[in-house]
């Protein structure tokens, strides 16, 4: 089985169970907690890829890691993926059950590069007019790229909205790249 195929049907398996224990917010936070923890520890990357470390020391690993930090429910799941060498997976189910719940709450996830980082008013005026466009909440990503020079570039889902001061100049030079090439002939 493919592990991203394998990473949805356990994610949406906790998903569905969190659901129905009525813990989708408790577990929400874990899986969110458990991403950070991966993309920020090279040891527990490899710890969770490891071939050679036996299920009972993982799950040992991960008790005195996460216990009393998360939910008894995620516990369990996590015990259950080390017991069944799963855990390598981890990584790829945390991202699957969050695309869930921002699916179940109807919340859209935006990305939003400006040149300079934007003020709390503007970034309010943002998420205002997006709410309003999408009819749901918004998990705004914002980055800095100081190469759009100005204005701001924002992906919804498989859309982009382009008002950067760079695509207007990238658009001017090859307006005059053309006007020359015609004067030339």
């Amino acid at each position: 089985m493919r592990s991203t195929i394998l990473a949805q049907r356990y994610a949406k398996a906790l998903f569905d169970l969190a659901i129905e224990m009525k813990q989708i917010e408790e577990v929400y936070r874990d899986m969110g907690l458990l991403q950070v923890t991966i993309s920020e520890s090279m040891e527990f990357r490899q710890f969770l890829i490891s071939p050679v470390i036996k299920a009972d020391k993982k799950v040992a690993v991960l008790n005195a890691l996460f216990k009393g930090k998360v939910a008894e429910l995620t516990q369990k799941f996590f015990e259950l993926l080390a017991q069944n060498r799963r855990e390598e997976n981890l990584k790829m189910i945390a991202r699957e059950f969050i695309e869930l719940y921002k699916e179940f709450k109807n919340i859209t996830t935006v990305n939003l590069k400006t040149a300079v980082p934007v003020s709390d008013s503007v970034k309010k005026d943002i998420l205002d007019k997006l709410s309003k466009y999408t009819g749901g909440s918004i998990d705004l990503i914002e980055e800095v790229d100081e190469n759009l020079i100005g204005g701001f570039l924002v992906n919804i889902e498989e859309t982009q909205y382009d008002a950067s001061l760079l695509r207007v100049f990238n658009q001017l030079r090859k307006e005059f790249e053309v006007n020359l090439y015609i004067r030339e002939i």
